[in-house]
Protein backbone atom coordinates (compact mmCIF):
# COMPACT_ATOMS: atom_id res chain seq x y z
CA UNK A 1 0.00 0.00 0.00
CA UNK A 2 2.63 2.40 1.05
CA UNK A 3 4.82 1.52 -2.53
CA UNK A 4 1.40 2.53 -4.41
CA UNK A 5 0.54 4.91 -2.05
CA UNK A 6 3.89 6.43 -3.35
CA UNK A 7 3.88 5.90 -6.72
CA UNK A 8 0.67 8.00 -6.67
CA UNK A 9 1.95 11.23 -5.06
CA UNK A 10 4.67 11.52 -7.29
CA UNK A 11 2.53 10.77 -10.73
CA UNK A 12 0.43 13.46 -8.88
CA UNK A 13 3.21 15.83 -8.51
CA UNK A 14 4.80 15.34 -11.72
CA UNK A 15 1.30 15.86 -13.72
CA UNK A 16 1.15 19.51 -11.39
CA UNK A 17 4.65 20.28 -12.73
CA UNK A 18 3.64 19.41 -16.53
CA UNK A 19 0.31 21.74 -16.17
CA UNK A 20 2.84 24.61 -15.17
CA UNK A 21 4.78 24.53 -17.85
CA UNK A 22 2.42 24.23 -20.61
CA UNK A 23 1.94 26.75 -23.31
CA UNK A 24 4.65 29.78 -24.38
CA UNK A 25 4.34 32.81 -22.14
CA UNK A 26 5.52 35.11 -25.06
CA UNK A 27 3.41 33.26 -28.11
CA UNK A 28 2.53 35.58 -31.03
CA UNK A 29 -0.30 34.05 -33.32
CA UNK A 30 0.31 33.67 -36.92
CA UNK A 31 -2.18 36.29 -38.05
CA UNK A 32 -1.18 38.92 -35.49
CA UNK A 33 2.57 38.72 -36.90
CA UNK A 34 4.03 40.94 -40.54
CA UNK A 35 6.72 38.65 -41.57
CA UNK A 36 9.94 40.75 -42.83
CA UNK A 37 11.99 39.39 -45.34
CA UNK A 38 14.43 42.19 -45.44
CA UNK A 39 16.06 45.06 -43.48
CA UNK A 40 17.82 48.11 -44.52
CA UNK A 41 20.43 49.57 -42.13
CA UNK A 42 20.92 53.49 -43.08
CA UNK A 43 22.67 56.10 -41.11
CA UNK A 44 20.96 58.42 -39.13
CA UNK A 45 21.00 62.39 -39.64
CA UNK A 46 22.62 62.67 -35.88
CA UNK A 47 23.83 60.78 -32.84
CA UNK A 48 20.22 60.88 -31.24
CA UNK A 49 18.77 59.07 -34.60
CA UNK A 50 21.36 57.14 -35.35
CA UNK A 51 19.71 54.13 -36.66
CA UNK A 52 17.80 54.30 -39.25
CA UNK A 53 15.91 50.94 -40.27
CA UNK A 54 13.35 49.62 -42.85
CA UNK A 55 11.47 46.31 -42.63
CA UNK A 56 10.04 45.16 -45.84
CA UNK A 57 7.27 43.67 -44.57
CA UNK A 58 4.95 41.03 -46.89
CA UNK A 59 1.50 41.62 -47.39
CA UNK A 60 -0.27 37.86 -47.54
CA UNK A 61 -3.07 38.80 -49.28
CA UNK A 62 -1.52 39.93 -51.93
CA UNK A 63 0.78 37.23 -52.47
CA UNK A 64 -2.03 34.61 -51.99
CA UNK A 65 -4.62 36.22 -54.38
CA UNK A 66 -6.98 35.95 -52.12
CA UNK A 67 -9.05 39.40 -51.04
CA UNK A 68 -6.74 41.27 -53.08
CA UNK A 69 -6.90 44.47 -53.84
CA UNK A 70 -4.21 45.35 -56.55
CA UNK A 71 -1.70 47.15 -53.91
CA UNK A 72 1.72 46.45 -53.55
CA UNK A 73 2.47 42.75 -52.44
CA UNK A 74 5.07 44.51 -49.95
CA UNK A 75 5.54 47.32 -47.56
CA UNK A 76 8.37 49.03 -46.21
CA UNK A 77 7.70 50.44 -42.53
CA UNK A 78 10.98 52.76 -41.28
CA UNK A 79 11.65 53.76 -37.77
CA UNK A 80 15.01 55.43 -36.14
CA UNK A 81 16.52 55.49 -33.40
CA UNK A 82 19.42 55.45 -30.74
CA UNK A 83 20.07 51.73 -30.96
CA UNK A 84 18.81 49.31 -33.30
CA UNK A 85 16.39 47.90 -31.15
CA UNK A 86 15.01 51.69 -30.40
CA UNK A 87 14.37 52.05 -34.56
CA UNK A 88 12.66 48.79 -34.21
CA UNK A 89 10.45 49.89 -31.77
CA UNK A 90 9.67 53.12 -33.23
CA UNK A 91 8.78 51.35 -36.62
CA UNK A 92 6.41 48.91 -34.87
CA UNK A 93 4.35 52.10 -34.34
CA UNK A 94 3.58 52.25 -37.92
CA UNK A 95 2.13 48.49 -38.13
CA UNK A 96 -1.00 47.05 -36.77
CA UNK A 97 1.22 43.64 -36.49
CA UNK A 98 4.07 42.25 -35.14
CA UNK A 99 7.34 42.66 -37.00
CA UNK A 100 8.65 39.27 -37.37
CA UNK A 101 12.43 38.75 -38.24
CA UNK A 102 12.35 35.02 -38.10
CA UNK A 103 12.21 35.12 -42.22
CA UNK A 104 14.66 37.99 -43.19
CA UNK A 105 16.60 36.83 -46.24
CA UNK A 106 18.36 40.23 -46.91
CA UNK A 107 20.52 42.31 -44.72
CA UNK A 108 20.88 45.56 -47.09
CA UNK A 109 23.78 48.24 -45.44
CA UNK A 110 24.30 51.73 -46.21
CA UNK A 111 27.77 52.72 -47.92
CA UNK A 112 28.01 55.12 -45.16
CA UNK A 113 27.51 53.44 -42.59
CA UNK A 114 30.01 50.78 -44.42
CA UNK A 115 32.66 52.93 -43.84
CA UNK A 116 31.86 54.48 -40.62
CA UNK A 117 32.52 50.68 -38.96
CA UNK A 118 29.67 47.96 -38.74
CA UNK A 119 30.41 46.13 -35.55
CA UNK A 120 28.01 46.90 -33.75
CA UNK A 121 25.39 46.33 -35.69
CA UNK A 122 26.74 42.74 -36.17
CA UNK A 123 26.98 41.94 -33.00
CA UNK A 124 23.41 43.33 -32.52
CA UNK A 125 22.53 40.39 -35.54
CA UNK A 126 24.64 37.44 -33.99
CA UNK A 127 22.55 38.24 -30.42
CA UNK A 128 19.46 38.98 -31.08
CA UNK A 129 17.64 34.89 -30.88
CA UNK A 130 14.68 36.08 -33.68
CA UNK A 131 17.14 37.21 -36.56
CA UNK A 132 18.89 34.72 -38.31
CA UNK A 133 22.91 33.80 -39.02
CA UNK A 134 21.53 32.32 -43.06
CA UNK A 135 21.01 35.74 -44.02
CA UNK A 136 22.08 37.22 -47.04
CA UNK A 137 24.05 40.75 -46.32
CA UNK A 138 24.47 43.49 -48.80
CA UNK A 139 26.47 46.84 -49.34
CA UNK A 140 24.06 49.69 -50.98
CA UNK A 141 26.34 51.04 -53.31
CA UNK A 142 26.09 55.13 -53.01
CA UNK A 143 22.43 55.12 -52.60
CA UNK A 144 20.75 53.91 -49.26
CA UNK A 145 20.16 50.83 -48.20
CA UNK A 146 16.23 51.82 -48.41
CA UNK A 147 16.29 52.09 -52.20
CA UNK A 148 17.45 48.58 -52.22
CA UNK A 149 14.15 47.33 -50.77
CA UNK A 150 11.83 49.86 -52.38
CA UNK A 151 12.19 48.89 -55.86
CA UNK A 152 9.78 46.73 -57.54
CA UNK A 153 11.26 43.71 -59.80
CA UNK A 154 9.98 41.61 -62.59
CA UNK A 155 10.64 38.40 -61.63
CA UNK A 156 9.11 38.07 -57.76
CA UNK A 157 6.84 40.04 -56.15
CA UNK A 158 9.09 40.20 -53.01
CA UNK A 159 12.39 42.68 -53.58
CA UNK A 160 14.40 40.76 -51.13
CA UNK A 161 13.62 37.11 -52.78
CA UNK A 162 14.53 38.45 -56.40
CA UNK A 163 17.87 40.04 -54.55
CA UNK A 164 18.19 36.44 -53.36
CA UNK A 165 17.63 34.65 -56.78
CA UNK A 166 19.73 37.17 -58.71
CA UNK A 167 22.78 36.58 -56.37
CA UNK A 168 22.64 32.69 -56.81
CA UNK A 169 22.13 33.14 -60.72
CA UNK A 170 24.61 35.66 -60.93
CA UNK A 171 27.42 33.37 -58.41
CA UNK A 172 26.81 29.80 -60.86
CA UNK A 173 27.02 32.35 -64.28
CA UNK A 174 29.32 35.28 -63.98
CA UNK A 175 31.78 34.38 -60.89
CA UNK A 176 32.47 36.64 -58.37
CA UNK A 177 29.85 37.39 -56.10
CA UNK A 178 29.31 34.59 -54.25
CA UNK A 179 27.24 33.77 -51.07
CA UNK A 180 28.24 36.24 -47.83
CA UNK A 181 25.86 35.46 -44.86
CA UNK A 182 25.63 37.18 -41.82
CA UNK A 183 27.91 34.49 -40.21
CA UNK A 184 30.30 34.87 -42.49
CA UNK A 185 30.87 38.26 -41.99
CA UNK A 186 31.31 37.62 -38.46
CA UNK A 187 33.69 35.48 -39.52
CA UNK A 188 35.95 37.82 -41.78
CA UNK A 189 35.55 40.64 -38.98
CA UNK A 190 38.08 38.61 -36.93
CA UNK A 191 40.29 37.51 -39.98
CA UNK A 192 44.27 38.85 -38.52
CA UNK A 193 45.18 42.44 -40.42
CA UNK A 194 42.06 41.92 -42.57
CA UNK A 195 37.85 41.92 -42.62
CA UNK A 196 35.20 40.72 -44.25
CA UNK A 197 34.18 40.85 -47.85
CA UNK A 198 30.17 41.99 -48.70
CA UNK A 199 28.27 41.32 -52.37
CA UNK A 200 27.19 45.07 -53.11
CA UNK A 201 23.85 46.17 -54.52
CA UNK A 202 23.05 48.56 -56.63
CA UNK A 203 19.33 50.67 -58.24
CA UNK A 204 20.53 51.68 -61.53
CA UNK A 205 17.87 54.04 -63.66
CA UNK A 206 15.28 56.27 -62.72
CA UNK A 207 15.27 56.05 -58.93
CA UNK A 208 12.14 58.15 -58.84
CA UNK A 209 9.52 55.25 -60.42
CA UNK A 210 11.57 52.15 -58.78
CA UNK A 211 8.78 52.00 -56.01
CA UNK A 212 6.19 51.46 -58.40
CA UNK A 213 4.37 49.35 -60.38
CA UNK A 214 4.71 51.35 -63.28
CA UNK A 215 8.33 50.18 -63.31
CA UNK A 216 7.03 46.39 -64.15
CA UNK A 217 4.47 47.85 -67.09
CA UNK A 218 7.75 48.48 -69.96
CA UNK A 219 9.69 46.08 -72.11
CA UNK A 220 12.68 47.99 -70.52
CA UNK A 221 12.09 48.32 -66.31
CA UNK A 222 12.52 52.43 -65.31
CA UNK A 223 14.85 50.69 -62.74
CA UNK A 224 16.37 47.47 -62.08
CA UNK A 225 18.05 45.94 -58.60
CA UNK A 226 21.63 44.55 -59.78
CA UNK A 227 24.00 43.10 -57.64
CA UNK A 228 27.65 44.98 -58.12
CA UNK A 229 30.89 44.29 -57.12
CA UNK A 230 32.52 43.13 -53.17
CA UNK A 231 32.97 45.26 -50.42
CA UNK A 232 36.21 45.35 -49.00
CA UNK A 233 36.76 45.73 -45.47
CA UNK A 234 39.53 46.42 -42.75
CA UNK A 235 38.43 45.58 -39.36
CA UNK A 236 34.37 46.90 -39.93
CA UNK A 237 35.40 49.36 -42.04
CA UNK A 238 34.15 49.90 -45.47
CA UNK A 239 37.82 50.52 -47.42
CA UNK A 240 37.57 49.91 -51.09
CA UNK A 241 35.43 48.32 -53.71
CA UNK A 242 36.76 44.82 -55.73
CA UNK A 243 35.54 45.23 -59.37
CA UNK A 244 36.24 43.12 -62.38
CA UNK A 245 40.37 41.36 -62.36
CA UNK A 246 40.25 41.96 -58.35
CA UNK A 247 36.98 40.92 -57.84
CA UNK A 248 37.34 37.80 -59.47
CA UNK A 249 40.86 36.81 -58.19
CA UNK A 250 39.51 37.48 -55.35
CA UNK A 251 36.50 34.95 -55.52
CA UNK A 252 39.26 32.41 -56.73
CA UNK A 253 41.51 32.92 -53.34
CA UNK A 254 38.83 32.43 -51.50
CA UNK A 255 37.88 29.20 -53.56
CA UNK A 256 33.93 30.53 -54.00
CA UNK A 257 34.08 30.52 -57.68
CA UNK A 258 31.37 28.27 -59.12
CA UNK A 259 31.48 29.09 -62.73
CA UNK A 260 32.89 31.84 -64.60
CA UNK A 261 33.93 33.42 -68.30
CA UNK A 262 37.78 33.57 -69.09
CA UNK A 263 38.34 35.31 -72.24
CA UNK A 264 41.68 35.03 -73.20
CA UNK A 265 43.57 36.95 -76.10
CA UNK A 266 44.73 35.06 -79.30
CA UNK A 267 46.38 36.59 -81.80
CA UNK A 268 45.38 40.46 -83.33
CA UNK A 269 42.44 41.42 -82.09
CA UNK A 270 40.80 38.38 -81.46
CA UNK A 271 39.61 36.57 -78.65
CA UNK A 272 38.93 32.86 -77.15
CA UNK A 273 36.28 32.86 -74.57
CA UNK A 274 36.03 30.24 -72.02
CA UNK A 275 33.44 28.89 -68.88
CA UNK A 276 35.94 27.86 -66.32
CA UNK A 277 33.38 25.27 -64.16
CA UNK A 278 35.75 24.36 -61.52
CA UNK A 279 38.58 26.05 -59.73
CA UNK A 280 40.22 24.52 -56.54
CA UNK A 281 42.53 26.68 -54.76
CA UNK A 282 45.00 26.10 -51.61
CA UNK A 283 46.55 28.82 -50.34
CA UNK A 284 49.74 27.60 -48.10
CA UNK A 285 52.80 29.17 -46.24
CA UNK A 286 56.34 28.73 -45.50
CA UNK A 287 56.48 30.28 -42.33
CA UNK A 288 60.17 29.31 -40.84
CA UNK A 289 61.01 33.01 -41.01
CA UNK A 290 57.38 34.66 -39.93
CA UNK A 291 59.44 37.80 -40.83
CA UNK A 292 59.49 37.16 -44.20
CA UNK A 293 56.64 34.59 -45.17
CA UNK A 294 56.65 32.55 -48.71
CA UNK A 295 53.14 32.41 -49.99
CA UNK A 296 52.47 29.71 -52.34
CA UNK A 297 49.01 29.71 -54.11
CA UNK A 298 47.83 25.95 -56.06
CA UNK A 299 45.18 26.27 -58.27
CA UNK A 300 43.64 23.68 -60.97
CA UNK A 301 41.26 24.92 -63.48
CA UNK A 302 39.39 23.13 -65.79
CA UNK A 303 37.61 24.91 -68.48
CA UNK A 304 35.64 24.26 -71.81
CA UNK A 305 35.86 26.07 -75.12
CA UNK A 306 32.42 28.30 -75.63
CA UNK A 307 33.96 30.83 -78.34
CA UNK A 308 36.51 30.42 -81.06
CA UNK A 309 35.90 33.21 -83.52
CA UNK A 310 38.97 32.59 -86.05
CA UNK A 311 39.67 29.75 -87.56
CA UNK A 312 42.34 27.72 -84.65
CA UNK A 313 42.78 23.88 -85.22
CA UNK A 314 40.84 22.78 -82.44
CA UNK A 315 42.29 19.16 -82.94
CA UNK A 316 46.02 20.23 -82.88
CA UNK A 317 46.87 19.04 -79.00
CA UNK A 318 49.76 21.94 -79.40
CA UNK A 319 47.37 24.26 -80.30
CA UNK A 320 45.18 23.42 -77.21
CA UNK A 321 48.01 22.97 -75.19
CA UNK A 322 48.74 27.02 -76.39
CA UNK A 323 45.32 28.14 -75.04
CA UNK A 324 46.14 26.45 -71.97
CA UNK A 325 49.22 28.83 -71.00
CA UNK A 326 46.76 31.67 -71.87
CA UNK A 327 44.11 30.61 -69.33
CA UNK A 328 47.28 30.02 -66.94
CA UNK A 329 48.42 33.35 -67.49
CA UNK A 330 45.15 35.06 -67.12
CA UNK A 331 44.26 33.58 -63.99
CA UNK A 332 47.56 34.88 -62.77
CA UNK A 333 47.04 38.40 -63.73
CA UNK A 334 43.72 38.15 -62.08
CA UNK A 335 44.93 36.90 -58.64
CA UNK A 336 48.06 39.40 -59.14
CA UNK A 337 45.56 41.89 -59.32
CA UNK A 338 43.25 40.93 -56.14
CA UNK A 339 47.19 40.92 -53.95
CA UNK A 340 47.60 44.20 -55.75
CA UNK A 341 44.08 45.55 -54.03
CA UNK A 342 44.56 43.95 -50.74
CA UNK A 343 48.12 45.65 -50.70
CA UNK A 344 46.66 49.42 -52.05
CA UNK A 345 43.52 49.17 -49.30
CA UNK A 346 46.05 47.76 -46.43
CA UNK A 347 43.93 44.94 -46.02
CA UNK A 348 44.58 41.23 -45.75
CA UNK A 349 40.76 39.96 -46.53
CA UNK A 350 42.93 37.41 -48.37
CA UNK A 351 43.44 35.65 -45.79
CA UNK A 352 47.27 35.42 -46.01
CA UNK A 353 48.06 35.78 -42.30
CA UNK A 354 45.65 32.74 -41.49
CA UNK A 355 47.94 30.76 -43.91
CA UNK A 356 50.92 31.87 -41.81
CA UNK A 357 49.37 31.53 -38.59
CA UNK A 358 48.79 27.84 -39.88
CA UNK A 359 52.48 27.13 -40.52
CA UNK A 360 53.88 28.77 -37.77
CA UNK A 361 51.61 29.34 -34.90
CA UNK A 362 54.90 30.77 -32.46
CA UNK A 363 56.11 32.99 -35.10
CA UNK A 364 52.65 34.00 -35.41
CA UNK A 365 52.38 35.49 -32.32
CA UNK A 366 55.85 37.28 -33.07
CA UNK A 367 54.39 38.81 -35.54
CA UNK A 368 50.62 39.38 -35.08
CA UNK A 369 51.09 43.23 -34.10
CA UNK A 370 52.56 44.05 -37.41
CA UNK A 371 51.47 41.96 -39.76
CA UNK A 372 50.43 44.69 -42.18
CA UNK A 373 54.07 45.80 -42.66
CA UNK A 374 54.89 42.37 -43.87
CA UNK A 375 51.70 41.61 -45.92
CA UNK A 376 52.74 44.75 -48.27
CA UNK A 377 56.20 42.56 -48.88
CA UNK A 378 55.71 39.03 -48.91
CA UNK A 379 56.79 37.16 -51.26
CA UNK A 380 53.70 34.95 -53.27
CA UNK A 381 54.60 32.31 -55.50
CA UNK A 382 52.04 31.35 -58.02
CA UNK A 383 51.13 26.92 -59.20
CA UNK A 384 48.53 27.05 -61.65
CA UNK A 385 47.26 24.43 -63.78
CA UNK A 386 44.88 25.00 -66.24
CA UNK A 387 43.40 21.74 -68.36
CA UNK A 388 40.61 22.57 -71.45
CA UNK A 389 38.13 19.33 -71.24
CA UNK A 390 35.95 20.35 -74.28
CA UNK A 391 35.52 22.60 -76.93
CA UNK A 392 31.47 21.71 -76.65
CA UNK A 393 29.48 20.62 -79.24
CA UNK A 394 32.03 21.14 -82.25
CA UNK A 395 35.58 19.95 -82.06
CA UNK A 396 36.68 22.58 -85.11
CA UNK A 397 34.83 25.55 -86.18
CA UNK A 398 33.68 25.46 -89.80
CA UNK A 399 35.81 28.12 -90.83
CA UNK A 400 38.53 25.83 -90.21
CA UNK A 401 37.25 24.30 -93.77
Amino acid sequence: MNRKFLRGTVAALCCIAILGLTGCWDSVELNRRAVVTGVAIDRGPSEEEKYELSFQVVVADEISGKNARSTSPVAVYTGRGRSMFEALANASRQTARFLSLGHVRVLVISEKFGREGIKDIMDVLERDSETRLTSFMFISKGQTAKDSLTTMTVFSKIPANDLVEKLETTSRQFGYNFRMEVDDVVRGLQIPGGGPLINGVLVSGDEKKSDTNDNLKSIAPKATLKVTGIAAFKADKLVGWLEGSEAVGTALLKNKISQMPLLVKSGKGNYVSFSVYLSQVKVEAEADNPEDPLITIKITQQAGLKESPNNLDLTNPKVLNDLSKLLQQETEKQLTAALTAARRMNSDFLGFGEAVKRDNKKGWKMVENHWEQIFKKCRVKYEIDAVIRHTDMRSSSFQAN
